[in-house]
Formats: structure tokens, C-alpha cells, sequence
């Protein structure tokens, strides 16, 4: 019975003897166009002589244009035919030896098939092969209209093919594999950022279940329920003719417009795109920032900040509601009162500015983080946000830790921390938690008024975090937040 290995061999053999029989026949029978030679076969005349050896070849050493191939010897060359053995395979017995064979050869195939690296298995178990996601530059619209704008906060139970193309450039010099950042926020996307995935919703191939425009709630009904996002709204309307207008900043800090053109005098079908018409434009995610904005950013809003929330410590007084997110939420609107100050980033969800650092946990040698943009530290007024934390606190009793998420916690930091060794990091580094010491914070909750605390990222056991600089909205987005699109901004639409 022949072994895998020899039948893999065979085939090789075969497939090559295939392509150099190709080969063989366009040399035999490749001529050269009528147009090319200097005689007509329709002229009765004999054809002129072949051109000597010294003229086939011109100025660069190539082969004459007029000059046909030359002939190959295909005395040498393989017929092709393999020999029959009448043996069948024994499936059911296969040796060790033709079972690595046998996957090799798949491997191989599938890597060709499917244009990707099969990663040698960790057990005797193969995966199957998985097609990646090829990035997208001009997307089609989907095929099945749904809501694609994720209402929850954690991820799906399947993971969306993402369009690469709209996220952040982002080059890594990390060693950890992608999934060691499969975080649980922003909100996971279908096409790449939250602001796209409405766009869909708004293209002419999109089922509308309901005249959704023509009510009192304004917001598209993929958004209803999410609290990911800040949203702006306006109409106007001249006789019958009415227009609808969205704007929307998500917490990925994408954003949308959407508009709807209809009459009220007519009760169209929401999907007739000649009497309903609707159109959106966005603008993705906007990517990491250099040192210098970094740090101007901070200079602008990262001390009010910080005293801020230091202002209540101590004096038993909550800020706002007592929630633990108001702390932050209300140090950043408390710069609307300054119309010299450009407005900052809200607060949207978990989202409070400029990202800086990202980290998880699944025990305390068990950590994986990393870096944003182009500073080099994490700095006062900074904002810090927990996920199901299992962390200890600096100068509590050994072995003692403290939960911080019921399953989010939100707290101002009121002091700098570098990356241990004065280590310079860059934009995708790879920073372990624990890197960055300690992180001194004022938080609060209810129960719990503004107190300040210290905690030991070293003993940072399970969870998530995020570390995000307040930084102006126009600065660091092009535009602020309005229900129509501005006009001194260059949008995208699909």
C-alpha cells in the first residue's frame, strides 16, 4: 500500500509534468502576428530566409520581437503518467508516519486555497482553516438589512467581520497575539466603527420596519436601548416637504449623520426610496496622537480636572448624583462655563477622551496591556476606567484586594505615573499593567463619598482598564457634535 507521503510526492510529479506539458505545447505551436513579418502569405510569394543569429537579438539583449521562440528540448521532460498500483488504503490503519502525511498535505492546500498560514496545532486536534477578513476600501452594502449597532456593552458570542480598513493605524511592536486585546469596549462593530454600521442603516438597501423618522423618538431604532452614544436632533419642514436630521458621536468616538426627505402629506412606504429618501455620512475613528497634542491636551483641562474632584475630598458632599461616572462626566462638562475653552470630549459611556492605555487581567502573572499615542506617561486630570477589577490597594493589609465594577467603576487620577525603568514607549507598545507602578485616584460611589485611594497595578489580578486623556472635541475629532453634518468637514459616505 503506498504511504501519503509517497501518493503527496506522486501528485507533485503529476502537477509538474502537467505544466511543463503545457509549457511544451504554447512552444509548439506560438507564432508570430502577420503584422510582424515582412511577408504576405496571400501574396503567392515564397516566404523570405530566417534571420541570421546576430540579428534576433536587439539593442538590450532581448529576444527580436520578430524573432519566433526557439525550440525546447522536450526529450527530458516527464510524460505525465504515473504508475498504477492496484493496493487500496487502508483508512482505518493508517501509521503515524501517513497521518502527518496526510495533514501536511491539507495544510498546504487550504494555506493556498485560502491565501493564509496554518499555525501548527497545540494538541493531536486540528482546527479547521478560518478565512480571514480581507480589509475593505469601498464596502457594499449588506445583504441582510439589519441593526447592526450593538446595544450591549460586552462582546458577541460570535465575533462580526470587521472592516479594518476604518480603524485605527495603529504599529505594533508588541509580541502579545491580537486576542490578548479582544476587549469589551468600545461596543464590538460590524464594519469597523459605530458610526459606519448606522451608515448601513441608512443606505437605500435597508429594510425599515416602521416610519421610525415620522414619530417623536428621532433616534434610529438600532440606537434604542444603547446608551453608547450622545446624539443630536433637528427637523424642518416647508409645507409638506419635511427633513429629519441625526447626529451621533459613539463611544469609539466615531461619528454619524444621518437625514430622511419625505412628505407628511403622503404615508409612503419607509423602504420606497423614491418618495422616502435617506442618505448618511460619517467620519471612523480617529487615530492616535503624536507627544505634543498629548501633552498640550493635558496642560488645557488635566489640572482643572484633577482639583476638580480633589475639591470634594473630605467634605462628605457627593458630586452630582454620587455615581462613581458622575466624578468624571461633570469635571469634563465643567469646562462649559469657560467659552475661551474648547469644549472637551463628554463622557460617552466608558469613552472619556483620548485613549492612553489599555490593560486586562487573568492573574496577577497573568497580564497584558497596551499603549496609545505618542506620551510617555499617564498624567494628572487623566481618567481611569475599571471593568470586574480584582486589584490590591497600596498600603492595605497583606493579602488584601479590592473589587472595583458592579461591572464598571470610573475614577479621576490626581497624580503622573511613568513606565517602570523610564523605559521610552511608543504608539502599539506592549505595556503590562503592572508597568505603570501605581495609580493614585479620587473616586466615589454611592455610599461612598469622594475619598482618595491608591492602587497597586503590580496585584492588578482579574478584570479590565482603561486609562483616557481629556482632550477637545474639535481638536481631536475635527468638529463638535451636531444634528447636521458641519460644513467644514470632509466626511465619508458608502
Amino acid at each position: 500500500m503506498p504511504s501519503f507521503a509517497e501518493l503527496r510526492e506522486r501528485a507533485a510529479k503529476a502537477a509538474d509534468a502537467g505544466r511543463h506539458k503545457f509549457n511544451n505545447t504554447v512552444d509548439r505551436n506560438t507564432s508570430v502576428p502577420m503584422k510582424s513579418t515582412n511577408w504576405d502569405p496571400y501574396s503567392k510569394k515564397a516566404p523570405p530566409p530566417p534571420p541570421s543569429r546576430s540579428a534576433a537579438a536587439n539593442d538590450q539583449g532581448r529576444p527580436s520581437s520578430n524573432t519566433p521562440p526557439p525550440r525546447v528540448n522536450v526529450a527530458n521532460r516527464p510524460t505525465g503518467q504515473l504508475p498504477v498500483e492496484s493496493d487500496d488504503i487502508d483508512w482505518a490503519n493508517l501509521s503515524p508516519d501517513d497521518k502527518e502525511a496526510f495533514f501536511s498535505w491539507l495544510d498546504e492546500y487550504f494555506e493556498r486555497l485560502f491565501k493564509v498560514g496554518i499555525q501548527p496545532p497545540n494538541s493531536g486536534v486540528r482546527s479547521p482553516p478560518v478565512h480571514q477578513p480581507q480589509a475593505a476600501t469601498s464596502p457594499a452594502p449588506p445583504l441582510a438589512p439589519a441593526s447592526t449597532v450593538k446595544s450591549s456593552v460586552g462582546p458577541p458570542t460570535v465575533k462580526p467581520k470587521v472592516a479594518t480598513w476604518s480603524r485605527p493605524n495603529i504599529t505594533s511592536t508588541s509580541n502579545n497575539s491580537p486576542s490578548d486585546f479582544l476587549l469589551s469596549h468600545p461596543p464590538p462593530t460590524v464594519h469597523g466603527s459605530s458610526a459606519l454600521d448606522l451608515a448601513y442603516f441608512f443606505h437605500p438597501s435597508a429594510h425599515w420596519s416602521y416610519s421610525w423618522y415620522d414619530t417623536d423618538n428621532i433616534l434610529p431604532p438600532p440606537l434604542h436601548g444603547n446608551n453608547d452614544h450622545r446624539f443630536a436632533g433637528s427637523w424642518q419642514s416647508r409645507n409638506a416637504d419635511k427633513q429629519v436630521f441625526v447626529g451621533l458621536l459613539f463611544a469609539d468616538l466615531s461619528l454619524c449623520w444621518g437625514v430622511v426627505d419625505y412628505s407628511t402629506k403622503i404615508h409612503a412606504d419607509p423602504n420606497d426610496t423614491l418618495l422616502v429618501r435617506r442618505q448618511a455620512q460619517y467620519l471612523p475613528r480617529p487615530k492616535a496622537l503624536e507627544r505634543e497634542p498629548l501633552v498640550r491636551a493635558h496642560e488645557t483641562y488635566g489640572e482643572t480636572i484633577a482639583a476638580f474632584a480633589e475639591s470634594f475630598v473630605g467634605t462628605g458632599q457627593y458630586c452630582s448624583r454620587g455615581e462613581c461616572w458622575d466624578l468624571a462626566s461633570e469635571a469634563l462638562k465643567y469646562f462649559d462655563q469657560f467659552d475661551y475653552v474648547p469644549k472637551p470630549v463628554p463622557s460617552i459611556s466608558r469613552t472619556h477622551g483620548h485613549l492612553i492605555f489599555e490593560g486586562k487581567a487573568n492573574g496577577v502573572h497573568k497580564t497584558a496591556g497596551r499603549w496609545r499615542g505618542g506620551d510617555d506617561r499617564v498624567r494628572r486630570g487623566d481618567i481611569v476606567e475599571w471593568r470586574k477589577v480584582k486589584i490590591g490597594l497600596v498600603g492595605g493589609a497583606p493579602g488584601s484586594w479590592a473589587i472595583l465594577g458592579d461591572p464598571d467603576h470610573t475614577a479621576v487620577i490626581v497624580r503622573d505615573s511613568t513606565i517602570a525603568g523610564g523605559r521610552t514607549v511608543r504608539d502599539g507598545d506592549s505595556v503590562k499593567p503592572g508597568d505603570l507602578g501605581s495609580l493614585e485616584v479620587v473616586e466615589q460611589s454611592v455610599g461612598s463619598p469622594p475619598d482618595r485611594k491608591e492602587y497597586d497595578l503590580n496585584a492588578f489580578e482579574e478584570g479590565e482598564m482603561w486609562i483616557y486623556r481629556p482632550i477637545g472635541m474639535k481638536n481631536y475629532l475635527g468638529c463638535e457634535l451636531a444634528a447636521r453634518v458641519p460644513e467644514d468637514v470632509a466626511t465619508m459616505s458608502i
